[in-house]
């Protein structure tokens, strides 16, 4: 539109840069210069921006500065570790502000001492960190601080010193991040052990709402997916001490002869049972020894109403023998189907139980979901690529990458087609007749 020159608009674009990379004293200097510059040659208009501009910026960083003496550029590192858990806080100074805060919770699996977590930490924070400024300021439980500035140089490039902080407004800056550090631990420890107690509470609640014998330490929890009767898959998640342990989920590719979603389940949890029998019989050093499927599970929970109960009763009667209970959960308005009882089970909504079992589903859903969209999106694109002369795996990766997905890809021109690097004009025109014959 012509409203602003080029040198302006690239002026505007360094500002915002400065301003985005924490150099605060150089923002308000050339604010500052330009106002006194307008002002003396007469440009009231401009000057009073300059000085809207310089009010603006100076009342931001006022309220975050951290010191009023020049404290210069820095990151403040403190960790805090209790046990196995720790917590790191990273103070971001620019300029003597308070530029950003972060916090990262910690594994602690080895219980190791606040310094060589701290050192650790700064060595893999700053392997993918944006910038490295050029000090950082740590604890004094920290020890080797020429490995970390020799580390630290290299990665920036430039000198970086790393230090502890004795005294004045970096002293009290790390000791700042130190609390920050040892609030967010407790706080940390505290919902972790508010998420234990309602778990323990939901899985007391199950036993006694369900009449089971035991507490469900183990909870699996199986769904069906398909579209229109296609591709259909099963999914098996697993739930234990009320939290997820997904290293034991499985999935279950059903055959397209089943017709419906009753018989899918029977055949999913008929194909359950078995594989717990033939892993209870092999060895655990056995290469095909699964243990997922050699547990004996204490609660199923199946996705659906009674029909579905049914076809999962019908083949589970080893397991209920071994005094697995089995229920059902209807979406609806989540109606708990137990065996033996005539009316559904409805807990109220509130309660952590329910809430358990939604969770379990809901996971169910998702991972059942997952595993059907994998078997549509290669079904859709297998019957075209695959039989095509000239598409090899190669080729094949990189239409797919190119498009991002397999229903991206049916709907390009062929244009787009020819558009796709690698691809020869002869192979992206035979491709495109391909997709718009078969469709």
């Amino acid at each position: 539109m012509g409203y602003v020159s080029k040198e302006e608009y690239r002026e505007n674009v360094e500002t915002i840069i400065d301003f985005l990379s924490g150099r605060y004293r150089h923002i308000e200097k050339a604010l500052d210069q330009g106002m006194k510059k307008a002002s003396e040659e007469q440009e009231f208009e401009q000057a009073a921006q300059y000085r809207n501009k310089l009010k603006a910026v100076r009342s931001l960083l006022e309220r975050q500065r951290i010191s009023n003496a020049p404290v210069g550029s820095l990151d403040s590192i403190a960790v805090a570790a209790e046990g196995i858990d720790a917590n790191a806080q990273v103070f971001q100074i620019r300029d003597g502000v308070l530029q950003d805060r972060q916090s990262f919770y910690l594994e602690n699996a080895g219980e190791r001492e606040e310094g060589e977590v701290a050192e650790e930490f700064v060595l893999q924070y700053y392997a993918s960190a944006i910038a490295v400024p050029p000090q950082v300021v740590v604890q004094r439980s920290v020890s080797d601080l020429d490995a970390l500035s020799e580390a630290l140089t290299e990665r920036r490039g430039a000198p970086v010193e790393v230090r502890h902080a004795e005294r004045g407004d970096k002293r009290r800056i790390l000791e700042l991040a130190e609390r920050n550090a040892r609030l967010a631990l407790d706080q940390d420890r505290l919902r972790s052990e508010r998420r234990r107690s309602q778990r323990i509470e939901a899985l007391d609640g199950l036993q006694r709402d369900l009449g089971m014998e035991q507490i469900p330490m183990r909870i699996e929890c199986f769904d069906i997916s398909n579209l229109m009767g296609h591709h259909t898959g099963a999914s098996m998640v697993v739930f234990e001490g009320g939290a997820p342990k997904k290293s034991d989920y499985r999935r279950f590719a059903i055959r397209d002869s089943v017709q419906d979603d009753f018989a899918a389940m029977a055949e999913v949890l008929s194909r359950r049972m078995a594989q717990y029998v033939k892993q209870r019989e092999r060895s655990p050093h056995d290469k095909e020894y699964d243990e997922s499927f050699a547990s004996l599970p204490a609660l199923i929970v199946i996705d659906g109403g009674k029909g579905q109960l049914a076809a999962g009763l019908s083949v589970l009667e080893e397991f209920r023998a071994l005094g697995v209970t089995v229920v059902s959960l209807a979406k609806r308005i989540e109606e708990v189907f137990v065996p033996g009882r005539r009316a559904p089970l409805r807990l109220p909504h509130d309660t952590v139980e329910l809430q358990l079992l939604q969770r379990v589903r809901d996971e169910a859903h998702r991972f059942a979901i997952e595993f059907h969209r994998g078997k549509r999106d290669k079904a859709m694109t297998h019957s075209v690529l695959d039989e095509l002369p000239g598409v090899g795996p190669a080729r094949k990766r990189s239409i797919l990458q190119h498009f991002g997905s397999p229903e991206r890809f049916l709907r390009a021109s062929r244009e787009e087609l020819e558009a796709v690097p690698g691809l020869p004009g002869k192979v992206a025109r035979d491709i495109y007749a391909q997709v718009n014959r078969v469709r």
